[in-house]
């Protein structure tokens, strides 16, 4: 039974680490190119950055790479390094202010009220997170980031702190307004 954030950040690293096996967010575990960033990710989880999806950056690899290749035979494959946390407020405003400094940086957040903040994101601007390069075809982008679906992803991913999380404990209880408290006031950030 959770008493202090510090033993929610706990189990989100351990998550992360393998040693627990599910989180409400991520039905699976870590997925293997997600291993190359493992032990950092266990580490910002214990800062309080929540991660529930997360890629590293590849520039360039072949499309049959056995982490990260995809799309057929002959091509090059790229992502961006992409995060995507729960923050508590006040950590948000330190990496808002962070991110103000680093114009190839992109912050976009959003708490369980609706109120949203964004810096260096452009008002429905959609950057590709992933994409290919292959011969005799276009450029293909199976991943993305798109503000708006990110709102739809953000009431959702709320929600979950109530339905797989917060009923796990008596009403009232410290572990169940330690869990409410994260969900009321913490931060979607991706």
């Amino acid at each position: 039974r959770p008493l202090l954030e510090t033993d929610i950040y706990e189990v989100f690293a351990k998550y992360v680490e393998g040693t627990v096996p599910h989180i409400p967010w991520c039905e699976t575990p870590l997925q293997p190119e997600s291993f190359l960033i493992q032990p950092q990710l266990a580490k910002l989880n214990r800062f309080g950055f929540l991660t529930i999806n997360s890629q590293p950056p590849v520039d360039g690899l072949p499309s049959s790479h056995p982490v990260f290749g995809w799309g057929g035979k002959g091509g090059r494959v790229y992502q961006k390094a992409y995060f995507e946390f729960f923050l508590s407020p006040d950590k948000v405003e330190i990496l808002s202010q962070m991110v103000t400094h680093h114009p190839n940086l992109n912050l976009y957040a959003v708490n369980y009220a609706g109120r949203d903040l964004r810096v260096g994101v452009e008002e429905g601007g959609v950057t590709a997170l992933t994409w290919g390069v292959f011969p005799n075809r276009e450029i293909l982008q199976p991943t993305i980031f798109d503000p708006d679906i990110f709102l739809v992803w953000a009431d959702e991913a709320f929600s979950l702190w109530s339905s797989m999380w917060l009923n796990l404990y008596d009403f009232g209880s410290e572990s169940y307004e330690l869990v409410e408290n994260i969900r009321d006031t913490y931060y979607l950030v991706a």
